[in-house]
Parts: structure tokens; C-alpha cells; sequence
């Protein structure tokens, strides 16, 4: 479930003291740096025992604040999109689409860290930072709320560029994915993040 549910955004909680406000503070630096982003990702989902679940590769494109498009193109098909209000999870193969309302239920995911607010983060994580190789700068993101999706996600950059996210959940289910191709600030077309369903997909409405 965690993989379907990746892109959609957060609750927000208060921030503990023992946050790190330094590694908080130099994450938002980086992320308010980004108003839009495309890149092509590779996304892979591992179990407790690290056997492979899933795989699956695609494009995305991000703008704050708000928008988000994440495209899987392999092994099936998926759209998930949101134009800052609602959310569309279509699926091409089965001609189904489901529309839900961009709310705090979709809070719990790390959808924030590229299309949301980067001040808020602090709200709704606490923060902390671990030694990079080669020049990385990595966070760890711990969610506040109880019922999140994910126990920790770890952001990976290189100058920049956000170019990997590991997330793992309770169960031991690892989440990795990596970004290439990237392109920060690219200016983009409002209608990239419109979806109207086909003619004759099955419209499921959660609005």
C-alpha cells in the first residue's frame, strides 16, 4: 500500500524541542530553492526479509504549491495527479479512476517535501542529519503523526538535486527511489496537472 500511496501530502503536527532546528533549517534551505521540478525515477519496494515486492520506473513533475504528476509507465501504467486540490489515481488498464479530495488524510506521505510548503516540515517531522558519501547531504525525516504511512524517510542530495528518497514502514517494507534526468525550475504547463477521465473509464468519486 505504501507504494500506491506515495504522492498525494501531510498533517501537521507540532514540533518536539529535540528537533534539530540546524539540520531543519538547512533542509528548507534546500528545498525553497526548488519551485518546480521533472525528473525521470526508478522506484523500488523491498519486504522485511528484502525480497523484492515491486518495481517500477516512470516520470514525475512537481510545482509548488500544490501540483504534483507521477507517471508509472513500467511494468503497468498508473497516473497519480493532483492540481492542488484534488487528487486522480488512474489506471489505464483496468479504465478506473479515482478522484479524492486533497485533504490532511493524505498527509502522511512525503509528497510535502516537493510540492508543499518546506516551512512546514518541522511541523511535521522531526528532523535530523546523517554523514553523506561523496559529497551527499542526507536528512532523516521521522512523521509526528501516529498513523503515518512510512516510520522514517531518508532524502538524499547531491548540490541541489533531491536525486533519492528511502522510505521504510513498520512492517520492515523498505521503499527506494531514485531520481535522473533532472531538471529544477523548469517552467510548466498548468494543464499537466488537469486530468479528465476517458471516455469509458469507471469514475470512482471519494470527493
Amino acid at each position: 500500500m505504501l507504494q500506491r500511496l506515495l504522492f498525494p501530502l501531510f498533517l501537521l503536527l507540532s514540533l518536539p524541542a529535540a528537533a534539530d532546528e540546524a539540520a531543519s533549517s538547512r533542509l528548507n534551505a534546500l528545498l525553497t530553492r526548488v519551485s518546480s521540478m521533472q525528473a525521470d525515477f526508478s522506484q523500488s519496494t523491498t519486504d522485511s526479509r528484502g525480497q523484492a515486492l515491486q518495481a517500477q520506473n516512470g516520470r514525475m513533475s512537481v510545482q509548488r504549491p500544490g501540483l504534483f504528476r507521477w507517471e508509472v509507465e513500467k511494468p503497468a501504467k498508473q497516473l497519480i495527479i493532483s492540481n492542488g486540490s484534488t487528487i486522480w489515481i488512474y489506471d489505464p488498464e483496468l479504465l478506473q479512476a479515482t478522484k479524492q479530495k486533497l485533504d490532511a488524510q493524505v498527509g502522511n506521505t512525503p509528497a510535502l517535501l516537493l510540492s508543499g510548503d518546506p516551512r512546514k516540515l518541522a511541523e511535521a517531522f522531526a528532523i535530523s542529519e546523517e554523514k553523506g558519501s561523496g559529497g551527499e547531504q542526507v536528512f532523516l525525516l521521522k512523521p509526528l503523526a501516529k498513523d503515518a504511512l512510512f516510520d522514517q524517510l531518508r532524502v538524499r542530495f547531491k548540490g541541489n538535486e533531491l536525486t533519492r528518497m528511502q522510505l521504510a514502514d513498520s512492517l520492515g517494507q523498505k521503499t527506494d527511489i531514485r531520481f535522473t534526468r533532472i531538471s529544477l525550475n523548469p517552467k510548466l504547463p498548468a494543464s499537466l496537472f488537469e486530468f479528465t477521465p476517458p471516455k469509458g473509464v469507471d469514475v470512482i468519486d471519494e470527493f
